[in-house]
C-alpha cells in the first residue's frame, strides 16, 4: 500500500534527518569546530622572553629587559592574514606579519604595549605586553686595592682614583689585587674580573700605568690607575765603612783599597768584622752566607781564629745583580 505524506510532514522528516545525521548543505558533515575569532599566531620581543610563554589564547604578557637596552623590536603574526592588526603594530588585510620598535622604559618603570587584531566581521582581540626594567645598582667603586711589592700613595680610598707606587729597580713584576664594592659590578682593564693580576714591568728606570676599570650594573664605569715607578738599578759595589774588633785595619780603610791586614794577640780566638755598603740596596756576603741583604746597610760576621793566619773575603754585589767587588781581610795572630 502506498504511503503519501503531506508537505509539512515531509519537511519535518527532512529536518530530522539533517540534525541526526550531521549532513550539511552539499552533503558535507559539520565538524562542530568553534571559531576562535581574530588572534595572533606568534608574538615575540627581541632580546627577551614573554612571560608567560606565548599562546594565541593568552592576551596579557610581561617582559623584563636589561637596563642597558635602549629599545626593543616586537614582531607579531596574525593567524588569519585577512584580519587587520592595529595599535602598536599595523598590518593591513593580506599582510600576515608586522613589527615595530619601541623605546624601552627607564629603569624602575614599565610601559604597556597593545596590539589589536580585528576580523572582517568586526570582532577584535587585544594583546598587551608590559615592558619592565628593574632598577639596578650604580656602585662602580673598589672596596680595596693593593699592589705587591710596594705601597700605594696616597693610602687607598674608594673615592681616590689615582695612585703611585715606587719599587726597586730589581723588581720585574708586581701583583695587583682589587675587590669590588658591589659583587655585581665588573672589573676590566689590566685586571680581570677575578680581581688579581701579575703585571710585568719594563726595564729599570721606567714607569708602568696599571688601569682598573669598574663597571656598575647600570653600565657606568670608573677607572682607577696605579703608576708604578721602577727605580734605576745601581752598579755601586763599594763599602763606605769597614772595621774589625779587636784590632785595626792596615792600611786604614779607603774606598779604593780592597786588601787589609789585621794583627791581633795570640790569645784572641775570634774577631768581628763590621762593614757598611755605600748603596744599601746592594748585597754583601762572606764565607758563603749573606750578612747584609738588600735594604740592610750594615752587616756583621764573627770569624773564629783557628790558625795563625785567617783570610776572609767580603763580597759586595751591586743592585744591578751583575757588578761585584771583594774586600779581603787577613787576620794574623802574633807569635807568643
Amino acid at each position: 500500500m502506498k504511503h503519501f505524506f503531506t508537505t509539512p510532514v515531509r519537511h519535518f522528516i527532512f529536518t530530522l534527518l539533517f540534525v541526526t545525521t550531521g549532513l550539511g548543505i552539499g552533503g558535507c558533515k559539520d565538524t562542530g569546530a568553534i571559531d576562535p575569532g581574530p588572534q595572533l599566531e606568534s608574538l615575540s620581543v627581541s632580546g627577551a622572553s614573554l612571560q608567560p610563554p606565548f599562546a594565541s589564547e593568552t592576551t596579557s604578557y610581561s617582559v623584563d629587559l636589561p637596563s642597558d637596552q635602549p629599545d626593543v623590536t616586537i614582531l607579531a603574526t596574525k593567524s588569519e592574514p585577512k584580519d587587520v592588526l592595529s595599535g602598536a603594530i599595523t598590518a593591513p588585510a593580506g599582510q600576515a606579519t608586522g613589527q615595530t620598535t619601541i623605546q624601552a622604559p627607564s629603569p624602575g618603570s614599565s610601559k604597556d604595549v597593545s596590539l589589536t587584531v580585528t576580523s572582517s566581521d568586526g570582532r577584535a582581540k587585544i594583546y598587551t605586553i608590559t615592558l619592565r626594567i628593574s632598577t639596578r645598582g650604580g656602585d662602580n667603586s673598589l672596596k680595596s686595592l693593593t699592589l705587591s711589592p710596594g705601597t700605594l700613595s696616597p693610602t687607598f680610598s674608594a673615592g681616590t682614583q689615582a695612585y703611585t707606587v715606587n719599587v726597586a729597580g730589581t723588581t720585574a713584576e708586581v701583583t695587583v689585587s682589587a675587590t669590588k664594592s658591589d659583587p655585581n659590578a665588573v672589573i676590566s682593564g689590566d685586571v680581570p674580573n677575578e680581581g688579581h693580576a701579575t703585571i710585568k714591568l719594563d726595564g729599570p728606570g721606567t714607569t708602568k700605568i696599571v688601569s682598573i676599570v669598574v663597571t656598575a650594573s647600570n653600565g657606568i664605569s670608573k677607572t682607577y690607575t696605579v703608576t708604578v715607578n721602577r727605580a734605576l738599578t745601581s752598579s755601586d759595589d763599594t763599602l763606605s765603612a769597614l772595621t774589625v774588633s779587636p784590632g785595626s785595619l792596615d792600611p786604614d780603610f779607603a774606598l779604593n783599597i780592597l786588601s787589609y791586614r789585621v794583627t791581633v794577640p795570640n790569645d784572641v780566638d775570634s774577631v768581628t768584622i763590621s762593614a757598611t755598603k755605600s748603596d744599601p740596596n746592594a748585597m754583601m756576603s762572606a764565607l758563603g752566607s749573606v750578612i747584609a741583604a738588600t735594604g740592610t746597610p750594615t752587616g756583621h760576621i764573627s770569624i773564629p781564629l783557628t790558625a795563625r793566619r785567617t783570610e776572609v773575603d767580603l763580597t759586595v754585589t751591586a743592585q744591578d745583580g751583575m757588578t761585584t767587588q771583594s774586600y779581603t781581610i787577613t787576620v794574623i795572630r802574633s807569635r807568643r
